[in-house]
């Protein structure tokens, strides 16, 4: 049974008036789902025998989010509402969703059109009605494509990542013949916007069950026309005692030990995907791996801008990567002050959490005292607010061009230097101690630049 206290009272009114003015509707898809699992939906669909201009002509706010597909948006105080009209069938092009190639006149063309059939459940309002068997995999927890899966994934292709998906946020097990077919259609995948394909990977990745998904990206052979470099670390053995699993079960341990966050987790997904370009074996036959985290963060910058992920995310994450071999042990607060600047005080603790999920995925035994003592250290420094960048600076460059400072790349040097004094000696962070300091340097810097006189020179 459906809750419906759950549904919003915005909703409730979108569908009541489309029904008051003659047109057949229904709540549909992922939100009849997961009200009938116990979860609360984010959104809320609506299909309708009423066309987009149609809607337009009940309604005073509608914005046209996708025409093409028969999609519009309607806006009931500050809530919005997806309202698609029944679809015969879609307009597919290289295994993308196109837009439809005509309106349909019942829910059963509709729902037909569809993915899988959990997404395909109708909710009037009163009574849940179910034209696919959706109820019964609900039960059974099973993700099902409707009618024909091979046929659903050749409609388009990204279907296949997105029954992943579902199968890891809903701790679902994929229907074996569907499961067959995305192994069968693997290749199509290729045909997808890597803009797609990012978003749906970033819901794998920060998913209940990351690594299952990775898992059944890898078994299914998709992974290898998706991330070809993380598809060539699978069976492939690492040959050192420090570890009990190959390359890409390792990352995959690694990748469900690390906490919800999508910077992180794609820092493990990448950590070690070097590894198999850098593999060395020495007179003793073990395998060693020097620079992979140097090679691997370039490595996952170049594959995240082909899956056209945003700058800021591409480049923590390469931080993390370059890092996460920097294991400190009882070191100075000098030195985590340094890798505090290196990684950047919004990812210091992602580094820490990266390296506990790296050592929980090697072999045991398993000591996690050191990260949890850096993890102090830090949370003291920053607590403190020790000086720790430029910025935190008692004084900046416009002081010292007040001394006689040129401006451009001296100041940055003379900054850097002063800085590096204050990081070893974090009680001299004053303006009087800093201009001391400054001119110190600028003493130096003058007595070298000095040139003799030709009297000095003759005698």
């Amino acid at each position: 049974m459906i809750d419906i206290n759950r549904i919003p009272d915005e909703a409730f009114q979108v569908l009541k008036n489309l029904k008051t003015n003659g047109y057949e509707s229904y709540f549909v898809g992922g939100a009849i789902r997961d009200l009938l699992l116990g979860r609360q939906p984010k959104d809320f669909d609506i299909c309708t025998a009423a066309t987009p201009d149609q809607v337009k002509e009940i309604f005073k706010k509608v914005i046209d989010t996708g025409l093409k597909f028969g999609t519009v948006t309607v806006l009931v105080m500050n809530r919005s509402i997806e309202v698609t009209t029944f679809r015969k069938s879609a307009d597919f092009i290289n295994g993308e969703r196109r837009g439809v190639v005509g309106f349909g006149d019942s829910p059963e063309e509709d729902v037909k059109a569809r993915d899988f059939t959990i997404n395909s459940l109708l909710f009037d309002g009163d009574k849940v009605i179910d034209l696919v068997g959706g109820l019964a995999d609900l039960s059974e927890r099973k993700l099902r494509a409707i009618g024909v899966p091979v046929e659903r994934f050749n409609e388009d292709a990204l279907r296949m990542m997105r029954g992943i998906r579902h199968s890891c946020q809903l701790e679902f097990n994929i229907e074996d013949n569907t499961l067959q077919a995305i192994c069968h259609c693997a290749g199509l995948i290729q045909k997808i916007s890597q803009e797609r394909v990012r978003d749906e990977l970033v819901k794998i990745l920060i998913s209940e069950l990351p690594s299952t998904g990775v898992r059944l990206l890898q078994e299914t052979g998709m992974l290898k026309f998706l991330i070809p470099e993380l598809d060539a670390c699978s069976k492939f053995e690492q040959r050192n005692s420090y570890h009990n699993k190959d390359v890409f079960e390792h990352i995959l341990a690694v990748l469900e030990n690390t906490p919800n966050d999508l910077v992180l987790r794609l820092a493990a997904l990448f950590h070690d995907i070097a590894k198999p370009c850098t593999l060395s074996i020495d007179d003793k036959g073990v395998g060693h791996f020097y620079n992979h985290n140097i090679v691997g963060q370039k490595m996952s910058q170049q594959i995240m801008r082909t899956l056209k992920f945003d700058n800021k995310t591409t480049q923590s994450v390469g931080i993390l990567i370059r890092e996460h071999m920097n294991k400190l042990q009882n070191p100075r607060l000098s030195t985590v002050k340094r890798l505090i600047q290196r990684t950047g005080v919004e990812n210091i603790g992602r580094l820490i959490d990266l390296q506990i999920a790296d050592e929980a995925g090697s072999a045991p035994p398993h000591n996690f005292e050191p990260f949890e003592a850096l993890r102090e250290k830090v949370r003291c420094i920053i607590d403190r607010g020790d000086p720790i960048n430029i910025g935190d600076l008692a004084i900046g460059g416009q002081d010292l061009m007040t001394m006689g400072f040129s401006r451009g790349p001296e100041i940055g040097r003379v900054l850097k230097q002063l800085l590096k004094y204050v990081i070893d000696n974090p009680q001299f962070n004053t303006k009087e101690k800093l201009l001391e300091f400054a001119m110190m340097i600028k003493s130096e810097v003058d007595d070298r630049q000095e040139v003799p006189s030709t009297d000095q020179i003759e005698h």
